[in-house]
């Protein structure tokens, strides 16, 4: 059985070669860039006119490769599920400028900050003494905060709140949005961003030295009713593969997600191109995140045999600090599509050659546990065979220094190859692909032993609550509408408890997918199972937190 099995896997080597080397001669990296600068010239802002803009321009070229596309509307204010579609905004000018007595120590406009404001923001302008946000107390005329931008909106008594983010690069200025339903908007605050290092400055001079600082602003926005787009690119009749990337975010925003847009975008022109045997039932989607994912069910004309998240992808790493990472499904969820897109990763990545003349890594590259994050999770949450490809770390993640000098076109290109062969794998090669899979699954058993004895999680509980075996394939209908996010956990928990348990890692991921999808399909003391499979080292106050959390959401939402 072994030997079979091995040359089983042996063909399926040979067979990657003949199909990988047809795929490479197609892609190339003039195409790569033009898609990253069509993309970033944009401010792709969920329900702006720029992310509009963006998607038709993709549009436009998937249609020039032979793709029927469409462009799906979602309406401001709609809701599928926990999942709310935010108001629609364009910001139209934004400034701010801070001054200790008569002099200027910091000057910024949205035109070089992109991401001054925060998305969906009322307008406002003024001017005020600024007060530092701390635990007792957190109000004034303009306020310093951080935490929760949706809590800080709604609980902070301030003309304009400054908000900075300590887990973003220090000299940028942060992305945050508010993803606000209309309505909402009509509170009289503005909420601008501004760098840690400087939000830091500003304590010293307040705090420290007791001087007082006059803040000056106005920002300009405009609520309209264009709504969300997405874009729909398939080919083919029969079952095949999604590859979704999403394309919102503000300018820049070339690693996340200009980098996956691209990469989706070269899987797309591959499949366009390639002779009739090489080709297979695909569908490319471009999706304002989580927002547009959520009204996709019934949309595909076909249910797919597996979904490939597209997220940040293809950047310098030695600029982003960044690993290329497959993220698995949940063990509870049989997959395919993770170790198909497993091994083609390593195909195309293995571009490098060691001293003996084997093939090596030409960038870095890992595996990872299911992670919460992304347009993954909502295909999960269906029951479906899901996974994403992302990189991370990010330095300039989320900020407006993430700008495409910090992508490699090359890199884009090569991470889109991987995903196209992946998908072959799945479509054409499913007895090749079961071999590999058992390979998969006997490396993951001891990726885990490995990651335990070097992280000291105990190896006592991987061996007790780590899931041996799946327990469902794909699902015919959908576990769950959509996966419970930070909105609904914060509305059912209230306000200070659920500040508490998004300080304990790893509690939102558990909450919002994986213990709804566990409880649904059956799966008892799912929080040890979760704890094991993402190598968890909670203490027992925090797992209990945790627990006590679950069963009143679970009662809340009656799952």
């Amino acid at each position: 059985m072994i030997v079979l099995l091995a040359k089983t896997v042996l063909r399926s080597l040979d067979l990657l070669n003949t199909v990988y080397n047809e795929y490479i001669k197609y892609p190339s990296k003039p195409f790569v860039h033009d898609i990253l600068k069509t993309i970033t010239r944009y401010s792709r802002i969920q329900g702006s006119t720029g992310l509009w803009n963006a998607v038709r321009d993709l549009k436009e070229i998937a249609e020039e490769r032979g793709y029927t596309t469409r462009i799906l509307k979602i309406e401001p204010g709609t809701s599928k599920g926990f999942v709310e579609t935010p108001i629609s905004w364009n910001p139209v000018d934004a400034w701010i400028e801070i001054k200790l007595g008569d002099r200027a120590i910091a000057t910024y406009r949205i035109t070089e900050h992109p991401t001054l404001l925060v998305a969906h923001s009322p307008g406002g302008e003024g001017c005020g003494s600024l007060s530092i946000c701390r635990e007792d107390t957190c109000s004034g005329e303009v306020v310093l905060a951080h935490g929760y931008t949706y809590d800080l909106y709604n609980n902070v008594d301030a003309d304009l709140i400054l908000y900075y983010d300590e887990n973003r690069y220090h000299e940028a200025f942060p992305y945050a949005g508010l993803f606000i339903k209309p309505g909402e908007e009509e509170k009289n605050k503005t909420i601008m961003t501004i760098p840690y290092k400087l939000a830091l400055h500003l304590m010293n001079i307040v705090l420290r030295r007791g001087k007082s600082l006059e803040v000056c602003w106005k920002a300009h926005v405009k609520y309209h009713n264009e709504g969300l787009p997405v874009l729909i690119a398939c080919r083919g009749d029969e079952p095949g593969v999604v590859f979704i990337s999403h394309i919102c975010h503000p300018k820049p925003g070339a690693h996340d997600n200009a980098s996956g847009s691209a990469a989706n975008m070269v899987v797309l022109d591959v499949l366009g191109k390639v002779a009739n045997a090489y080709k297979y039932s695909s569908c490319h989607i471009w999706v304002p995140e989580y927002t547009g994912t959520v009204f996709l069910y019934r949309e595909l004309p076909w249910k797919p045999l597996g979904v490939v998240n597209l997220d940040m992808v293809g950047s310098k790493q030695y600029i982003t600090g960044s690993t290329l990472v497959v993220v698995n499904p949940p063990r509870f969820i049989r997959s395919l599509i993770a170790p198909a897109l497993w091994i083609s990763v390593q195909k195309a990545m293995d571009r490098s050659s060691s001293f003996n003349g084997l093939a090596g890594p030409s960038i870095r590259y890992s595996l990872s546990p299911y992670s919460m994050g992304s347009d993954h999770d909502v295909f999960v949450a269906w029951g479906m065979d899901a996974t994403m490809l992302n990189e991370w770390p990010s330095k300039y993640y989320h900020t407006d220094m993430d700008d495409l000098e910090t992508i490699d076109p090359s890199n884009t290109v090569y991470a889109g190859l991987a995903c196209t062969l992946a998908g072959y794998l799945l479509t054409k090669r499913k007895k090749e692909l079961r071999s590999i899979a058992d390979y998969y699954s006997s490396f993951i058993k001891s990726w885990y032993k490995l990651q335990a004895m070097k992280t000291g999680f105990s190896l006592n509980y991987l061996a007790r609550y780590l899931l041996k075996k799946p327990v469902i394939e794909r699902k015919e209908s959908p576990i769950m509408e959509t996966p419970i996010l930070s909105r609904t956990l914060y509305k059912i928990l209230g306000r200070e408890r659920y500040k508490a348990i998004r300080r304990i890692k790893g509690a939102l991921a558990y909450l919002g997918v994986y213990a709804p999808l566990a409880e649904n399909i059956g799966i008892n003391n799912h929080i040890r199972h979760y704890r094991a499979e993402l190598l968890v080292s909670w203490k027992r106050n925090e797992e209990r937190e945790v627990a006590e959390a679950w069963e009143t959401i679970k009662s809340a939402l009656n799952i």
